[in-house]
């Protein structure tokens, strides 16, 4: 259907009115979707976010673009996209991840706030023992742990050892054989929420009672409570040199730092340095940069040297660890800022951590009160007599509670539910069977009140999770925002990116129309030989001039030294290498001097203007054809979906 583009003439009004009036206004159409103005202005104020004053022709340019999104949005939904399973799942998962905040009770997660944070002031020096538990235990399971665990408690308080031995000798925690069960210093947010809260609320000097985490039982030994030091930004540079490295590559790693020291010490750039000669790649690539870390991010001895350093600029000397020699550079020091400073960074820290989830339960007894939720204890209790201990193997027989259908729970919500939601004793009987597992017996009425509580927090939160879009407009245009953020990659990927690289003849016959975008500068093929000094660069010149390869120029002049010279080759404009500044471009052999090194150039090749291959710019020209194919896309899809663009409330918006 080609319809042109239609800007609706509306009647005019007696004088001008705010965005306030207006916002519920349709702003525009496409086919039967209507956007509002306040939708619409939502999303440009977040991508605007620059912008202190909306003018009228920012507001209306990016409503062109966001046309444009929408158009593809639209395809993408005409063709499917947004029932495929591979989109459900990405979303749903989204949706699941959006709604948790709003599935949460807020003093609840804000008294966990606040004691992480005071937490956070001290850091804790522990050991421990741990005894694991199957990841389905059955009730022998759990009861031999327990009495494990107790066992060596026993023995720990006794003090017929010292603790570091009974961990040795007992705890199955696999790092035990390298640490004793020593975990050095640790904070808040280091260790799963049991452990953290069995470590903060032990003295100083003293063992913990077993506690019970994911992993097993554990006991600790408060070894000492210090203030927290804070966080430190700090690089290093790494020479491997761990237990596998044979004693004669182990000299010569110790030699290696120790030259890379006296470099740093010569004042040479720290940066450049990692780049150049630091084994730990990942951070080698960022300039040794390993960003900010606190107490239990490193391993200790690493981190007792880093904490050391007291200013910023400044460096440590070289020292070993498990893994290598290293020299650290402190970059910057901070220390635990006021509550407020530190509220958004804990908050998203307890979201993300397993001590939230007190707070849903917290929630739905508010949200029972709120909803006038009536549950029918009768119904509850009937299961007593038909839940025998068959559940606790597993084997239970749901026909005993075939003829339970009565009402169990009703939520009577007269503001966001259009009609009561009831739940019967049908629905309970499906949850007990979703939800049993072999487990230690126990009695009856214990295990159906634990499952009821755990049914009623599971339909509460399922309710208030179906009604967030009506109950709170952030939530619902955050979902929006996923979900055609999700679809336009979808049709993007299909239209625009996969084309373009799929379509050969296409890409080429772009390229051939636009060849003159796509040409090399005068060039050199050159080798670069990065001396320490005037005599070493003197010394490269002669075994060049000899014929000699690069490997024997390695072989000969890194013979004392691992850096005296260091080689490197290419192909390179003037304007893109740096080293080349002042090098005449002309076969030959000359130098430069660069940051106190000598560069020793050798031209090899002079290489005039030419226009470059498809194989040497395929990204760039890829990206552009992507371009075009994009622009073309849209001029159809214009063309395709009738859209319509309120024009008066438009007019009102950006004064």
């Amino acid at each position: 259907m080609k319809l042109k583009h239609v800007l609706a003439s509306l009647a005019l009004l007696v004088g001008s009115y705010s965005f306030a009036q207006n916002e519920s206004d349709v702003l525009l159409t496409i086919e039967n979707q209507q956007i509002t103005v306040a939708e619409f202005m939502a999303i440009y104020n977040k991508n605007n976010v620059e912008i202190e004053t909306a003018d009228k022709k920012s507001i209306e340019d990016y409503l062109d673009l966001y046309l444009n999104f929408k158009l593809k949005v639209h395809e993408a939904e005409v063709q499917g996209f947004d029932t495929v399973p591979a989109f459900l799942k990405e979303f749903n998962g989204y949706v699941d991840q959006l709604a948790k905040p709003y599935l949460v009770d807020n003093q609840f997660t804000e008294d966990l706030i606040k004691e992480a944070y005071e937490r956070s002031k001290w850091e804790i020096n522990a050991k421990h023992i741990m005894v694991k538990i199957p990841e389905n235990p059955t009730p022998k399971d759990t009861l031999e742990a327990w009495t494990k665990i107790n066992d060596i408690y026993n023995q720990a308080i006794a003090k017929t050892k010292p603790f570091s031995d009974l961990a040795v000798e007992y705890s199955e925690d696999p790092s035990v054989v390298k640490n004793g069960g020593d975990l050095g210093y640790f904070s808040a947010f280091r260790m799963v929420y049991p452990f953290e809260n069995a470590a903060y609320n032990t003295p100083v000097g003293s063992i913990s009672k077993p506690v019970r985490t994911s992993f097993g039982y554990h006991i600790l030994e408060i070894v000492d409570k210090r203030p927290a030091r804070g966080e430190i930004k700090a690089s290093h540079i790494m020479v491997i040199s761990n237990e596998k490295t044979n004693e004669v590559d182990k000299a010569k790693a110790e030699k290696k730092i120790n030259e890379i020291y006296a470099k740093v010490q010569a004042g040479e750039d720290f940066a450049t340095l990692a780049r150049t000669y630091s084994d730990d790649r990942g951070s080698a690539q960022k300039g040794g940069d390993l960003g900010w870390f606190g107490a239990g991010r490193m391993v200790p001895d690493f981190e007792n040297v880093a904490f050391s350093i007291k200013e910023n600029g400044e460096y440590s000397k070289p020292f070993l660890t498990q893994f290598g020699w290293h020299i650290i550079l402190r970059e910057d020091k901070r220390d635990l800022g006021t509550y407020e400073e530190e509220y958004v960074s804990l908050a998203k820290k307890v979201q993300q951590d397993s001590r939230s989830l007190g707070s849903e339960h917290a929630l739905v007894q508010k949200l029972l009160v709120e909803y006038k939720v009536k549950i029918k204890e009768s119904g509850k209790t009937a299961f007593n007599a038909v839940v025998d201990s068959s559940y606790f193997n597993n084997t239970w027989n749901d026909s005993l509670a075939s003829g339970f259908t009565k009402p169990i729970l009703t939520i009577n919500d007269k503001v966001y539910g259009k009609k009561k939601v009831v739940y019967t004793q049908a629905d309970f009987t499906e949850y007990l069977l979703s939800t049993m597992t072999r487990s230690k017996p126990k009695a009856t009425e214990m295990l159906v009140d634990e499952k009821f509580n755990a049914f009623v927090d599971a339909k509460m939160i399922a309710y208030e999770k179906s009604i967030l879009a009506l109950k709170y407009p952030e939530y619902k245009a955050l979902v929006t925002e996923y979900h055609d953020g999700i679809l336009l990659f979808s049709i993007m990927e299909k239209e625009v990116w996969k084309k373009a690289i799929s379509d050969t003849t296409g890409l080429e016959a772009f390229f051939e129309e636009n060849q003159a975008n796509y040409m090399w500068k005068d060039r050199m093929d050159v080798v670069m030989y990065t001396c320490n000094d005037e005599p070493t660069a003197e010394q490269v010149m002669n075994l060049l001039k000899e014929g000699k390869s690069d490997s024997i120029i390695l072989a000969t002049i890194n013979k004392d030294s691992e850096l005296a010279v260091h080689i490197r080759k290419g192909k390179f404009e003037e304007s893109e290498e740096p080293n080349l500044e002042g090098v005449a471009f002309e076969k030959g052999i000359s130098t430069v001097n660069v940051n106190n090194k000598v560069i020793v150039v050798n031209v090899v090749e002079l290489i005039p203007s030419e226009s470059k291959e498809l194989s040497e710019v395929r990204g760039l020209v890829t990206s552009a054809y992507q371009d075009k194919l994009d622009e073309v896309w849209v001029k159809e899809l214009r063309e395709k979906y009738s859209f319509t663009i309120n024009q008066e409330a438009l007019n009102t918006l950006g004064k």
